[in-house]
């Protein structure tokens, strides 16, 4: 069936369109329903909503409550804000929340001894504030509350959470979306690892106590005393099953999964759970409307009813996990996309003043004592089910009608398989995605654009890729000689070939680089551009045989930096760009370049995508010789660097994705590979991970570190490969590196490392630094979890492990395999670490002293 016929045997119009807000780059057209995209339909009801309800959300407004409720929607207008662009939906959704917070981080209306596990929602909200870079210590407060009673709340036997003080011994699906997400998240906020486990657990204690073989669905409720009227004598288990309470049991677990550690052992186990509710709830979607009923077994009992919000948190929940991953699109994608289109057929019905309504939403069921009217025992029968008031636009529908509304536009404008890392398994996947540019058969040598050995080619460069570019890509071809050129600016469909025997030397004129919008240093500026600069272009490379020589000296570039003489000249303006970035001073505003001392770093694509450099020998370098930053699907193989100035660091990707560095030989004066998301508040205002990297074949000598997390870092790095490669040089310090601190923070994780040989380090194989710099001094707690090196050799180590950290900050879970360590000289360093568990692993000391009071074996 094609893609055509598909929409339309869904009832489905096929008129495409693209949404600007979607994202910062144009995704593919999404599908519209009823003449709207999901997103523009969850902007609808997010501005009705936000329209009817005023400030009646807010402390001291009407009604407004500390409850899960509008927590929900709260959380769902974050979101929407956070995906479009749009602050007014940020700002209601936070404003709803912390209008219940008071200065010094008391939450009114809220009382901890309740036990009430639907009191903590709201507090995503305040977590999702934090998460962004927001430093509100009142927040910060309200959710250490909340956490203390989570901390101390009653639990079973088996420790699942009470649903409430007043419903003892009881766990409902309803209690594992209030708890679950918000601990997750927390956890890694507040570096608290510990709780992931507990996470977990208490999704599967839900799974193993309320799921029902027979129809693939969850029982509402489970009494582990079987003391309940409405508990089965056997099982424990409520009499029916409710389509919200399993909604809300789905939306825990794709929530909850955007926080555990894929480390954590047990998300096989909880992406086997997601997909048997998936497989229930497709089973039970009723095939005339494509929504769900109040009691979803029995849609056809007289008095069952089509319902709103349970049949948006199973489009959200199926939606979501496609898009991570966790589901197979192929086999969910015409539910959800039926579902979605059912949502808006059943319960959006069109309104006369053009506004947007959602109707049919159970207003609240639960298990246990009676209904408002003091009579109705809620005792989980279906005529109870079918008792309780259906109304229009109840938060429980509002709020996941607009996530439902996200995840749907982001299935329907994404064209890629989603990753999903869990270790070395997943290689082949990642390798699979990144794929190096191809360019036309056609050729513009320089010499035919006025270009003449041993002079300035600037010109003759700049005008050939122009009309490369212009004639729809192929190559720029620099002939076999010496050629002298500034800045180079490269165009889309460009492959900048440097043939052998051609060498490019760049010329020490700082007027030959114009100021570029660049990151320095993890900051955003406008700076000297880089030697060869790109900026949101896409299929660009530098191939070919030759050099490009960046002509620094100490009598250059280099001498900007020069420590043997005070002052140094870049360090004020180093200090004043920190400063611009600590104290948000606009971008726009942050303008160096001439007259200043920030040295321009050698070859930087910003904002690009598919980029390949091969083949190329770099020295000289300025600074940092390659610097993709906010980029995507790279490629460096086959290249030599060899420059040994300060801060020259061999290759430091910055805020980019699925980048595949290989059989490329490293000589610095710094870092040979360090990977970087961006520093202190300036990375956490853009905020963009670096993740998903392959680093193969590569040879490391001198250099502070092999490969290096860090310390610009503040954005994340995650999903790390490195294999097969050799490290050895006296003036190489360390193999594996992380550097990080409380200023910077930032989670590191997923490195994966094997096959590697270690030969001469100064200081250890494996570095972890997070006092580096600035050390504990600061309010952002940085991590490093799950990193894994097996079958790596080293002969010539002082150590294995120089490890240091500080109470609150994370390194857990490092594990050794299959290794061996030989001539070992000093003593390990591990401070304030977690989990760090060594198997087959031998270390061997240059000098083995024998053990005292033993009689050694004659050979």
């Amino acid at each position: 069936m094609s893609n055509l016929s598909r929409w339309l045997f869904l009832g489905i119009a096929t008129v495409l369109s693209f949404n600007a807000s979607v994202a910062a780059s144009p995704p593919p057209a999404a599908i519209k329903f009823n003449g709207a995209t999901p997103l523009e339909w969850s902007q609808r009801l997010a501005d009705a909503e936000m329209k009817r309800l005023g400030g009646s959300l807010e402390r001291g407004q009407g009604k407004a409550r500390w409850d899960y409720a509008p927590g929900v929607l709260a959380l769902a207008l974050v979101r929407l804000g956070e995906i479009t662009g749009h602050e007014a939906y940020i700002q209601f959704g936070t404003r709803a929340v912390a209008s219940h917070v008071t200065a010094d981080g008391m939450i009114q209306g809220y009382k901890a001894a309740d036990y009430n596990i639907d009191n903590i929602p709201p507090g995503k909200v305040l977590l999702a504030a934090l998460a962004r870079g927001e430093t509100n210590l009142a927040y910060t407060k309200a959710v250490q509350a909340l956490r203390a009673q989570l901390a101390t709340h009653p639990r079973t036997s088996e420790g699942g959470f009470w649903h409430k003080q007043r419903y003892p011994h009881q766990m409902w699906l309803d209690g594992l979306y209030m708890g679950a997400p918000f601990l997750a998240q927390y956890a890694g906020i507040f570096s608290e690892p510990a709780i992931y486990r507990d996470v977990a657990q208490q999704i599967l204690l839900m799974d193993r106590h309320s799921y029902d073989a027979a129809t693939g669905l969850f029982w509402h409720a489970w009494d582990e005393t079987r003391a309940q009227s409405w508990a089965d004598p056997q099982t424990g288990c409520s009499p029916n099953f409710w389509s919200r309470a399993i909604g809300w049991y789905g939306m825990a677990i794709v929530d909850s999964l955007d926080y555990l550690p894929v480390s954590q052992p047990e998300i096989d186990s909880i992406v086997n759970i997601l997909q048997r509710l998936a497989d229930g709830a497709v089973r039970w979607q009723d095939p005339g409307s494509g929504v769900w009923w109040q009691i979803p077994n029995l849609g056809t009992r007289p008095g069952n009813y089509l319902e709103s919000s349970g049949s948006a948190m199973f489009v959200y929940t199926l939606a979501k996990a496609v898009n991570k991953g966790y589901l197979p699109r192929e086999k969910y994608e015409a539910a959800i996309l039926k579902g979605y289109a059912g949502l808006l057929r059943s319960f959006v019905p069109p309104q006369q003043d053009g506004t947007t309504r959602l109707t049919s939403v159970c207003q609240g069921a639960g298990l246990g004592y009676t209904m408002a009217d003091g009579k109705t025992p809620r005792d989980g029968s279906f005529h109870y089910y079918m008792s309780e008031p259906v109304v229009d636009n109840d938060p429980k529908g509002t709020g996941p009608f607009i996530l439902a509304g996200i995840e749907v536009q982001k299935l329907l404008t994404t064209t890629s398989r989603p990753l999903v890392i869990r270790g070395w398994d997943s290689l082949s996947a990642l390798l699979a995605r990144i794929k190096a540019p191809v360019f036309p058969a056609r050729d513009f040598p320089i010499t035919d654009f006025g270009a003449r050995a041993n002079a300035d080619v600037t010109a003759a460069i700049a005008t050939a890729i122009a009309a490369c570019h212009e004639a729809g890509g192929g190559r720029v071809v620099v002939p076999p000689g010496l050629w002298l050129t500034g800045a180079i600016t490269l165009k889309s469909n460009v492959n900048l070939h440097i043939g052998a025997g051609a060498t490019l030397r760049f010329i020490f004129d700082e007027t030959k680089y114009p100021l570029v919008f660049t990151r320095w240093e993890g900051v955003e500026c406008y700076n000297f551009s880089p030697l060869i600069y790109a900026f949101e272009q896409e299929n660009i490379a530098i191939t070919g045989l030759g050099t490009l020589d960046g002509g620094a000296a100490a009598s250059t570039w280099w001498a900007w930096h020069d420590k043997k003489k005070s002052p140094v000249r870049q360090k004020a303006d180093r200090d004043a760009l920190n400063v611009m970035g600590e104290t948000n001073i606009r971008v726009a505003e942050r303008i160096f370049g001439p007259g200043h001392f920030l040295r321009p770093n050698f070859i930087q694509p910003y904002r690009c995508k598919n980029i390949l450099i091969e083949g190329v020998t770099i020295i000289r370098s300025p600074m940092w010789e390659l610097h993709p930053v906010l980029s995507r699907n790279i490629t460096i193989r086959d290249v030599k660097i060899n420059s040994h100035g300060p801060n020259n660091d061999g290759c430091d990707p910055e805020s980019c994705a699925d980048v595949l560095i290989e059989n490329t030989i490293f000589d610095t004066g710094d870092d040979c590979i360090a990977i970087k998301s961006g520093r202190n508040n300036d990375g956490r205002r853009v905020n963009v991970p670096s993740e998903n990297f392959i680093i193969r074949g590569c040879v490391m000598k001198d250099g502070h570190g092999g490969v290096v997390l860090g310390s610009e870092c503040t954005g994340g790095i995650r999903n790390i490969f490195i294999e097969n490669c050799t490290m050895d040089s006296p003036k190489l310090d360390r193999a594996l590196r992380f550097k990080n601190n409380a200023v910077r923070g930032g989670v590191l994780e997923n490195v994966f490392m094997r096959n590697v040989q270690v030969g001469h380090v100064g200081e250890a194989v494996l570095t972890i630094d997070l006092l580096y710099e600035e050390g504990a001094q600061g309010a952002f707690i940085p991590s490093v979890r799950n990193v894994q090196l097996d079958h790596i050799t080293s002969s010539a180590s002082p150590r294995v492990l120089y490890i240091r950290g500080f109470a609150g900050a994370v390194i857990d879970d490092i594990r050794i395999s299959n290794s061996q360590f030989s001539g070992v000289t000093a003593t390990d360093v591990v401070q304030q670490a977690g989990a760090i568990i060594f198997n087959q692993v031998t270390i061997t000391p240059a000098r083995a002293p024998d053990s005292l009071h033993t009689v050694t074996a004659k050979p």
